[in-house]
């Protein structure tokens, strides 16, 4: 059986490997291996393009990077968190610092410690589709803590979508990251020595991955018709592995099916790095609560897993999250650049310009699917209304978010969906 497969990030790779082991498999990527997970270089390695980490829980993506015999490459450090709101850095990286957080109540605080820590302890999702994360917090830690803390944070996120994010969203995220502490102390996160590229250049190895961008998916013959700029190929089945508003664009669906594609809501996100010759703060992620901010996320990287390749430099990533068809989204670099730089120096008085070595930017208009109410109604099945044609994004993960652990999990999942029903 020929499986087509349309996008080489952690989805579509996981599917071409479970799939090539009895199939003849074909990788379409127009952009780079790894998707949202994709490299540059930096001195005699290489960088994430966005900034990344799993978790000690993320249990699909570790057996796949030992899997590849790259586990003895994982760094596993203790996270180092902080939050800067109201021109001032609070330390935010254990439940201690939670409860000495002034900005709320002493009640309110031990209100939010104990919703947090009880998140891990909710196994069933299901009666939070129906409120939204607003709702929930002020439900379970009060309207004050949610005022002060929790509505900043997730209109950093979500902007005009912020109130309609669903309970689950929220709870998932404290979930996760109580699964990756140690006890109640801090929480360890692992990267991979010379970027998760490492991993997706590994895995390419033995599959046929082409650098053509699909410009055309049709059913032709009972089989799936790719139409590249250079050539047309039928295929028995085919994975795509991208947004589900472009496959909209690939493809003709009836009217009901494309508008569910076009429902498919996403954040775009705005990424600058900065390469430059000495840390900033001691931190290692800072989340900026601050609606002047024309960032939301610092991350400095190497504060926690540097690299003697990367022969000095330090590595920080500055992150925005926005609608696609915000202005901002398509302002041109030079203008991102100073406006980020700017506040860095507010943020940070002892950071000086002449410290940059490097910076360049990178946008995506589909980085975070926005998870509304009853969202579990909004998901798209693997199977379209294309006999032969399979959709597999991070949109249809849930009721986690999106990480390359569950993406990797999807893979594998659609993979042995079309396996199963096939013979050799």
């Amino acid at each position: 059986m020929r499986v087509g497969i349309i996008g080489a990030g952690a989805t579509g790779l996981s599917a071409a490997m479970k799939l090539s082991v009895k199939h003849d498999v074909t990788v379409f990527e127009k952009a780079g291996l790894g998707g949202l997970a994709g490299a540059v270089a930096l001195r005699d390695t290489a960088i994430d393009k966005y900034y990344h980490h799993i978790f000690t829980s993320d249990e699909y993506i570790i057996r796949l990077i030992d899997e590849m015999g790259l586990g003895g490459d994982m760094l596993w450090k203790p996270a180092n968190n902080g939050l800067y709101m109201d021109s001032r850095l609070y330390p935010f990286t254990n439940p201690a610092d939670l409860l000495l957080f002034p900005k709320v109540s002493l009640p309110g605080r031990l209100r939010m410690g104990l919703t947090v820590l009880g998140a891990k302890r909710i196994r069933d999702f299901r009666d939070m589709e129906t409120i939204n994360a607003k709702e929930w917090i002020i439900k379970k830690s009060g309207r004050s803590a949610y005022e002060a803390m929790w509505a900043p944070l997730l209109y950093s996120k979500f902007g005009s979508d912020a109130d309609d994010v669903s309970g689950v969203w929220i709870w998932n995220k404290f979930k996760l990251r109580g699964s990756s502490r140690k006890g109640i102390g801090k929480e360890y996160l692992g990267y991979l020595r010379g970027g998760f590229i490492a991993l997706y250049d590994k895995m390419a190895e033995n599959l046929e991955v082409r650098e053509e961008p699909v410009k055309r998916i049709e059913q032709r013959d009972g089989k799936i018709l790719l139409i590249t700029d250079g050539r047309e190929e039928l295929f028995d089945k085919v994975i795509y592995t991208a947004a589900a508003g472009l496959l909209s664009e690939l493809c003709d669906f009836q009217e009901q099916y494309r508008d569910r594609l076009l429902a498919q809501k996403h954040k775009a996100n705005i990424c600058m790095t900065l390469i430059v010759s000495k840390p900033i703060s001691d931190y290692y992620w800072i989340t900026v609560a601050d609606k002047e901010a024309p960032y939301v996320l610092m991350i400095e990287h190497t504060n926690m897993f540097d690299d003697p390749a990367y022969r000095g430099d330090k590595v920080v990533y500055l992150s925005r999250y926005l609608d696609a068809a915000d202005p901002v989204f398509k302002a041109d670099d030079e203008a991102i650049r100073e406006a980020f730089l700017s506040y860095l120096k507010k943020m940070f008085p002892g950071f000086s310009r002449s410290d940059v070595i490097d910076s360049y930017i990178n946008r995506e208009a589909y980085a975070q699917p926005v998870v509304y109410q009853r969202h579990s109604e909004r998901i798209l099945p693997f199977e379209t209304p294309v006999e032969g044609l399979y959709l597999a994004n991070m949109g249809q993960i849930y009721p986690e978010d999106r990480g390359q652990n569950y993406a990797v999990r999807l893979g594998l999942e659609v993979a042995e969906i079309i396996d199963g029903g096939t013979s050799e």
